[in-house]
C-alpha cells in the first residue's frame, strides 16, 4: 500500500508551484532524464478523473478477517481508501539534481553506525525459502517498510528518493533505529536508477541488512504499471526504468529481491478484475528476468511483484503459472520467482495466539492450498484496530503477534517472512493531531518524526519510537528460522512445479507487446560485478562514492591494479621495440657510412664527424652526418 494524502494530487501541485526556483528545479530534471514535457510528468489529473479514483479505489474490496465475529468479510476497508492512484503523477524524487530551494543549512551530528559485521553474502532461493549464498543457512525475512517522508516541507511528497547521498542525514540517522529493532531487511518503494546508492546499501550492509527493491515507481506517469486495459498499461518507458534500476541494485550483495509492481490489482476502474492490467504485469517481470538472465555480470537477483490481497486464488497462482507453449524458450521466465502479498488480516487485538487468530490461519491455510513453489512475503502486515490496548498514552499500539508467529514451523513452511508496515507515520496521511496518541486509520507507523514542523532540510526531523517499536522488536526476536541448510533442504514433492493458470487470465502470446520492439539497455560490463564495498560499509557518502561512484561502479582497488598492470605492460613492450629498432637503425646507418667513408677518403670534416658519431653511438649525428655526405656524393 503506497499511503497517499486526502488531497495527494493538489498537495503535490501547490508544493511543486512554491517557488520559482522549485519550478527550475524540477524542470532542469526533466532535461536531465529526457522527459519532454508533453508526457506531463507535472500536470495534474483533471477534477473528474481524480473523482473516478476516488470511487473505484475505495469500493475496491480486500480481505479482512473479524476475529470478534468469526467471519471473513469482502468489504471496503480502511486500509484501501485512498483519494488517488497508487501511482501519483505529480510527485518527483528529490535527487541530486532536484534539491530543494533551500538547501539544509546544519544538522545534528549523525550517529556512528554499529561496528561492521563480517562478509556479507547475497540471498539465494532454493523451493519455497531464502537462503544464504555462502553459508547455505536458512534466511528468514524479519523487515520493515521505509518510508522516511519528513513533517512538512519540499520533501514532504510521493515516491521520493530519499537513498543517494545527498540525502545521508536521513538514512543515516535510521540506521541505529533498525539495528535496535532486530531487522535483517528493509524494503524500499521508490528510487532512482540515475543516482548513486552506493553509500546507502554499504552501510546496511555493513549492519547486517538486506534490501527490497522496487522496480516501478510513482514518480512519473509512466513509471509503473498504469490503469490502461492490457497491453497499453505496459509501457516502454517502464521497460527501460526497471532494467536500470536492475543495474544500480544487482551489483550490491544486500539486494534482496526486486518487485516489479506494489498493489496493480487495486489500479483497475471499478468492476474489473485483475485481468485487467495484470497481463501487463507479467510480462514486465518476464522482460526483466530476461534482461538479467542474459547479462553475465548482472547478479541473479529474485524478481517477483507484490499484490495487495483481493482475488487472493487468482493472483496467486496466475504469477506462478507459465504459458504452456513448447515453442518458445523464454516462457521459462513467464513466472515470478517470489511472491508478496500485502495482508491485514489479524486486526483483533484480544487474539494473542495463533489459535485465536483466526484471519492469520484462514490466510496460513489458503497459501497451503496452493502448492506454492516459491518463497511468499508477507510485504505489508500490521492491522490498525482500536481492540489493540492504550500503552503510555498511545492508543490502539499493536502488538504484532504474527511477527512472533513467522518463526513458528508451520507458518514458515508457508511464508519466507514478512516486512511490517511502517517505520514512520506520514503526517501527511495522518487525521490525528500531532504526536499522532491519538487511534488514526493511516497511522501506520512504529514511531513518528519530531518536532511537528521538521521537514529534514531546515529543521531536522528526529525520530520518536512508539509503544508499538518495541512489541515489534520482541515479536522479532522471538521469530528464529528453521534450523536447515540449503543442502539438506528438499522441497515437497507436490511444490516443485508451476501452478495451473486461472482462466480468467489470456495468454501473454495474445497480445502484440509494443515493448518488444524497443531494444534493451546494453548489458553492464565486468566492472559492475566486481563492486565491492568500502572498508567502513559506505558509512559515509564519501567513503562510498571513491569506489561506487566516481569509477562508475568499478572497484577501486581492482581498477587501480588494471591501470598499474596495464601501464607496466605497455612500458616493457614499448622499451623492446625501441631497443630492437635502434639496433637496426644503428647497423643501417653504420653499413651506410663506412662505405661513404671509404668512397670520400679520410680528409674530410664529413666523414671524421660521422666516425665520432659512430664512436660515439650517437645516432642522430649519425642521421645527420649520412646525409651531408650523401648529398654532396649525388651532387659531384
Amino acid at each position: 500500500m503506497l499511503l497517499l494524502t486526502a488531497t495527494g494530487e493538489n498537495q503535490s501541485q501547490s508544493q511543486s508551484q512554491s517557488s520559482k526556483s522549485g519550478l527550475r528545479q524540477m524542470q532542469l530534471r526533466q532535461l536531465e532524464v529526457g522527459v519532454l514535457a508533453g508526457l506531463g510528468l507535472y500536470q495534474n489529473k483533471s477534477e473528474s478523473e481524480s473523482s473516478s479514483y476516488q470511487q473505484f479505489q475505495y469500493e475496491s474490496t480486500a480481505y479482512r478477517f473479524d476475529d470478534v465475529n468469526n467471519s471473513t468479510t469482502l468489504s471496503p476497508v480502511p486500509i484501501l481508501s485512498m483519494s488517488t492512484s497508487p501511482y501519483p503523477t505529480t510527485a518527483v524524487p528529490p535527487t541530486q539534481s532536484q534539491s530543494p530551494s533551500s538547501s539544509p543549512t546544519s544538522f545534528p551530528t549523525v550517529p556512528p553506525l554499529p561496528p561492521a559485521k563480517t562478509a556479507f553474502d547475497p540471498i539465494i532461493t532454493k523451493g519455497y525459502k531464502f537462503f544464504n549464498s555462502r553459508t547455505g543457512a536458512n534466511v528468514l525475512i524479519k523487515g520493515i517498510d521505509y518510508y522516511p517522508r519528513p513533517n512538512a516541507g519540499d520533501l514532504n511528497i510521493n515516491s521520493a528518493d530519499y537513498f543517494t547521498n545527498d540525502y545521508e542525514h536521513i538514512w543515516r540517522r535510521d540506521i541505529p533505529q533498525f539495528v535496535a529493532l532486530g531487522i535483517n531487511a528493509i524494503r524500499l518503494y521508490s528510487v532512482d536508477p540515475d543516482y548513486d546508492h552506493s553509500a546507502f546499501m554499504c552501510a546496511l550492509a555493513n549492519v547486517g541488512i538486506y534490501v527490497l527493491v522496487e522496480l516501478a515507481s510513482g514518480s512519473c506517469p509512466k513509471c509503473a504499471i498504469t490503469k490502461d486495459a492490457a497491453p497499453k498499461c505496459y509501457s516502454a518507458e517502464l521497460k527501460l526504468r526497471g532494467q536500470r534500476v536492475i543495474t544500480e541494485f544487482s551489483k550490491y550483495n544486500n539486494t534482496l529481491a526486486f518487485s516489479a509492481g506494489n498493489e496493480v490489482n487495486h489500479f483497475v476502474p471499478l468492476g474489473e478484475g485483475p485481468q485487467w492490467n495484470g497481463p501487463c504485469l507479467k510480462k514486465f517481470v518476464k522482460d526483466m528476468r530476461m534482461y538479467a538472465s542474459k547479462c553475465r555480470h548482472i547478479r541473479n537477483v529474485p524478481i517477483g511483484l507484490i499484490m495487495a490481497d483481493t482475488n487472493r486464488e487468482e493472483n496467486t497462482l496466475y504469477y506462478n503459472c507459465q504459458d504452456e507453449d513448447d515453442d518458445k524458450k523464454d516462457d521459462r521466465y513467464d513466472y515470478a520467482e517470489w511472491y508478496g502479498i500485502n495482508t491485514y488480516v489479524y486486526c483483533n487485538g484480544t487474539a494473542s495466539t495463533l489459535k485465536e487468530a483466526l484471519g492469520f490461519q484462514t490466510l496460513e491455510q489458503s497459501f497451503a492450498s496452493y502448492n506454492y513453489s516459491i518463497p511468499v512475503l508477507l510485504t505489508e502486515y500490521g492491522c490498525l484496530s482500536q481492540t489493540f490496548p492504550t500503552v503510555d498514552g498511545y492508543e490502539a499500539q499493536r502488538n504484532f503477534n504474527q511477527a512472533k508467529w513467522l518463526g513458528d514451523r508451520s507458518v514458515q513452511n508457508d511464508f519466507a517472512g514478512g516486512l511490517a508496515f511502517e517505520y514512520s507515520i506520514e503526517a501527511a496521511n495522518a487525521h490525528t493531531p500531532f504526536p499522532f496518541k491519538e487511534f488514526g486509520e493511516q497511522n501506520y507507523g512504529i514511531g513518528y518524526f519530531s518536532p511537528a514542523d521538521c521537514d529534514d532540510i531546515t529543521i531536522p526531523c528526529e525520530y520518536k519510537r512508539t509503544p508499538s517499536f518495541y512489541n515489534l522488536q520482541r515479536a522479532y526476536a522471538q521469530a528464529q528460522p528453521e534450523n536447515i541448510t540449503m543442502d539438506e533442504f528438499e522441497p515437497d514433492v507436490y511444490r516443485t512445479g508451476r501452478s495451473v493458470c486461472p482462466d480468467i487470465f489470456p495468454k501473454l502470446n495474445s497480445f502484440h507487446w509494443g515493448t518488444d520492439w524497443r531494444p534493451s539497455l546494453i548489458c553492464p560490463s565486468l566492472s559492475h560485478e566486481l563492486f565491492t564495498c568500502p572498508a567502513g560499509g559506505g558509512s559515509s557518502a564519501a567513503s562510498a562514492s571513491a569506489t561506487g561512484n566516481n569509477t562508475r561502479h568499478l572497484t577501486g582497488k581492482a581498477l587501480l591494479c588494471i591501470i598499474i598492470l596495464s601501464t607496466i605492460i605497455t612500458f616493457i613492450v614499448l622499451q623492446l621495440l625501441e631497443v630492437t629498432r635502434s639496433k637496426k637503425y644503428h647497423q643501417v646507418l653504420t653499413g651506410r657510412a663506412n662505405l661513404l667513408h671509404t668512397k670520400n677518403g679520410n680528409d674530410t670534416s664529413e666523414t671524421n664527424s660521422l666516425v665520432v658519431s659512430l664512436q660515439k653511438n650517437d645516432l642522430d649525428g649519425l642521421h645527420n652526418g649520412y646525409l651531408s655526405i650523401a648529398s654532396r656524393s649525388d651532387s659531384e
